[in-house]
């Protein structure tokens, strides 16, 4: 029986966190589904530190910037109002997966 080394665990562990960012991003963007499971999921695959993850982070948050200071009156309205949700979200969040990469290492 072969051994699993630790680098194939990782990209075991990468891959399937991509995967559920992918069905979080799908469920943000279809109504039929929920997204947050998708994005907890995959941060607790990932890990908080992840290089990529914290890309697609930074992006997401130059997005709400310019959403919120754009010239269109209804896009800064939506760029507020998703920034109001992102903050609740996030402040709701980061100590539960704070907790759960402690549990899980």
């Amino acid at each position: 029986m072969q051994t699993i080394t630790r680098s194939s665990v990782r990209l075991i562990r990468r891959t399937l966190g991509f995967l559920f960012l992918g069905i979080g991003v799908a469920g943000v963007l279809l109504p039929i589904i929920p997204g947050w499971p998708g994005f907890v999921i995959a941060i607790l695959l990932l890990g908080r530190r992840d290089p990529a993850l914290r890309h697609l982070h930074l992006l997401g948050r130059r997005i709400l910037r310019i959403l919120r200071r754009s010239r269109v009156r209804q896009v800064r309205r939506i760029g507020r109002w998703l920034s109001a949700h992102y903050v609740g979200m996030r402040r709701g969040l980061t100590p539960r997966i704070i907790q759960a990469e402690r549990m899980f290492g």
